[in-house]
Parts: structure tokens; C-alpha cells; sequence
């Protein structure tokens, strides 16, 4: 078996010495999540998000008057080749307050700017598509950092609130955003 697992290494190093880096997309890949948990409050201070029904075992809401769609700033022309995003749902925050959470998966390239679209009459009070910006800002070394947010055009500040922990296809750093609704 040993030989084999060596026999099957060496072939590799061998397939990947001769190429150039820039031929070879597996070495050029990496994982960009982008992960928001969205706090709506009301202006007494009630969370907007609590009692919304979800799936516990996935985090996905469960009511089919949400939709969500991921586009990128138009300077870069179309959506990303390889992006994945998940159904928005619910994440809990180290105090047990329920959350709207977003994510999105993006491959070998940080998008400044994801743009999202939410229709929820339990949170806004109408059948009104909200849109929810998101801008990211590219590091040295393949990190990243989420750098603003904004609904419906209007500013709200963000704060990093951690690290999630890999699972299901989700991980990376988490920002928080509280939304205080008029």
C-alpha cells in the first residue's frame, strides 16, 4: 500500500514539475467566504429575526417569501465563473439572539462588491425587494476583509465577529452588521 500512495505522490510532482504556475489551476485556487449575519431590530430594540421559522439542521428558512441573488460590481462584467451561494438562514450569536446569515463562496478572486437581494415582509412590513451591498477589499497573502455594507443604499457599520468553524462548506471570518428599522 505504501508503495502505491509513493508511486501515485511521485506522479503527481512529476505532472505538475514541467508546467508553468499559471498553467496549473489547482495551485491558483483558493476560498473567499463571504459571511454576514444581519441583526434588523426595531426601534424598541426587538429582534426582527426571532420566530422567523428555519430548518435547524441546515439553517435554511424555511418560508418561500425570501429570495436571495448574488451579483458582483458591473466594472467586472459578469458574476464570477465558480461561486456558490447558500439560502440565506439563521445563525445564532454568542448570546443565543437569532441572525439573518448570508453566505457566499467565491473562487480565486476577491469581488469588491456583492450585491444581494431580499424580499421578507415578516422584517420590512412589505412585499419590497431590499438590496443588501456588501464591499470587499483584497489583502496580500489571500486574505480579505469585508469593508462596508449597505441596505437600500443607506450605510450601516460592520464589525468582524470571529471565525467560523468549517463545516458543510461554510467557514472563514463572520461580519456583523445591526440594522436599526424606522
Amino acid at each position: 500500500m505504501k508503495k502505491i500512495i509513493l508511486l501515485c505522490l511521485s506522479m503527481l510532482l512529476v505532472t505538475f514539475y514541467g508546467c508553468k504556475e499559471e498553467d496549473v489551476t489547482i495551485l491558483k485556487t483558493h476560498l473567499y467566504y463571504y459571511n454576514i449575519a444581519i441583526a434588523f431590530e426595531n426601534q424598541s430594540g426587538e429582534n426582527l429575526v426571532e420566530g422567523i421559522p428555519y430548518d435547524e439542521s441546515s439553517n435554511s428558512i424555511l418560508n418561500t417569501e425570501y429570495k436571495q441573488t448574488i451579483s458582483v460590481a458591473p466594472e467586472f462584467g459578469s458574476k464570477p465563473h465558480h461561486y456558490t451561494v447558500n439560502e440565506p438562514g439563521i445563525w445564532k450569536d454568542e448570546n443565543g439572539e437569532e441572525n439573518f446569515f448570508f453566505t457566499a463562496t467565491m473562487y480565486s478572486y476577491v469581488y469588491p462588491m456583492v450585491t444581494q437581494k431580499l424580499v421578507c415582509p415578516y422584517i420590512f412590513g412589505d412585499k419590497n425587494e431590499h438590496i443588501l451591498v456588501s464591499y470587499w477589499e483584497d489583502l496580500p497573502d489571500y486574505k480579505y476583509k469585508c469593508t462596508g455594507f449597505t441596505l437600500d443604499g443607506k450605510e450601516y457599520p460592520i464589525v468582524k465577529e470571529g471565525v467560523l468553524e468549517y463545516k458543510d462548506g461554510i467557514g472563514g471570518d463572520l461580519y456583523k452588521v445591526k440594522i436599526v428599522l424606522e
